[in-house]
């Protein structure tokens, strides 16, 4: 799965395009300043850099200056300065674009795909995503804001169920039949005691995620936006 950093300091905005890139298919990290950039930049492998200009200490035309040897990918800077000449100095430093604010999250999409066009259909169904959380269905591996997520396999089971139910409540009964190969006898605290186990693992990487029991109903999961980008 190609790999984006997107770094903007408008934490909303951030938020609002790094779910929307997230739901066509990309991974994307994010972060609000320079310094933090950099740091991402040389610890991790990128595909693509997102980049404001006006960020908070360093501009984003000087973090593209720093990491330029580093970091061969496409940039595309996305900023509200509309100067001719900050288009072109954004541009010289070797930006494959330069996007204007305010910007439809679909026109930063397809300019996105020109430089990393969309895997395959057969290539992606090996993965399941949800926001920053991602499975590989083939490998049996697990990965929160990139990093990997270590899980026992009833607790790798239990979280593909319901991510693959993203959003509606998964019965225990059928946790029982599917999981368990029994049937639920209405005291049995084995799930319970999975999810449990499960939504800590989570949250110790992002407190955002959680695993609920609803009452009388079953288990379902759930990502809050929020947090410091």
């Amino acid at each position: 799965m190609q790999h984006i950093l997107l770094v903007e300091d408008d934490a909303e905005l951030c938020r609002l395009v790094a779910d929307f890139l997230q739901n066509e298919g990309y991974q994307v990290s994010s972060c609000g300043n320079a310094q933090k950039a950099k740091k991402l930049l040389l610890a991790q492998r990128f595909d693509l850099l997102v980049c404001d200009v006006m960020l908070p200490g360093s501009s984003g035309f000087d973090l593209v200056k720093q990491i330029r040897q580093q970091f061969k990918g496409p940039v595309l800077f996305m900023t509200a300065q509309t100067s001719v000449g900050a288009q072109l100095q954004g541009l010289e430093l070797g930006a494959q674009d330069y996007l204007l604010k305010p910007l439809d999250p679909r026109i930063l999409l397809a300019k996105i795909r020109v430089f990393l066009p969309l895997p395959s259909v057969g290539s992606e169904s090996i993965y399941l995503q949800r926001h920053n959380l991602k499975i590989d269905q083939v490998a049996g591996r697990v990965f929160l804001n990139a990093q990997e997520l270590r899980l026992t396999n009833a607790e790798l089971q239990l979280l593909q169920t319901l991510l693959e139910n993203y959003g509606s409540v998964v019965s225990r009964e059928r946790l029982f039949r599917e999981q368990l190969t029994r049937e639920y006898d209405g005291v049995d605290r084995t799930m319970d005691g999975r999810a449990s186990r499960l939504r800590k693992k989570l949250q110790q990487q992002d407190p955002n995620w959680n695993v609920q029991v609803v009452w009388g109903q079953g288990y379902r999961i759930s990502h809050t936006a929020g947090g410091d980008q």
